[in-house]
């Protein structure tokens, strides 16, 4: 039975994680994590292609890139992108004259929804799951 049991593999790639790194994930706070490029791609894989999570991960990686880009106000990207936004925060980025604000007002509005979504805390469950699992280093 233990056999059948290893061979079993999570979709998330988190099999293959240290006990240390599993931990050191599952203590981060929703910023921090959602800026860990590994532990994303990870939880994109552990959720299904077409959750809602999925839509509000790819909204903050675009602001963070706009962030980084110092991008045209009047760009039609950013008008692009103002729109595919949930109304309250489409209206603060078509309306902000501060657009760094309006975009770092995106990233902390979508990070609390994922931080409180199913999807994260069922992921954080297998996390702790294969934590509490994983044998601990003899020292």
């Amino acid at each position: 039975m233990n056999e059948v049991v290893e061979c079993i593999k999570c979709i998330c790639g988190c099999n293959e994680l240290s006990r240390d790194r599993i931990k050191e994930i599952l203590c981060k706070r929703i910023h921090g994590f959602l800026s860990d490029e590994a532990a994303v791609d990870m939880f994109k894989k552990f959720i299904p292609a077409n959750s809602i999570t999925h839509r509000d991960i790819a909204n903050i990686q675009r602001a963070k890139k706009y962030l980084e880009m110092d991008i045209d106000t009047d760009s039609d990207e950013l008008e692009e992108f103002a729109e595919d936004l949930e109304e309250h925060l489409e209206d603060e980025l078509k309306t902000n004259s501060n657009t760094k604000e309006a975009l770092e007002r995106v990233i902390f509005e979508y990070s609390k929804k994922i931080e409180s979504s199913k999807d994260y805390e069922n992921f954080k469950a297998n996390l702790r799951e294969k934590y509490t699992s994983r044998p601990r280093r003899k020292t």
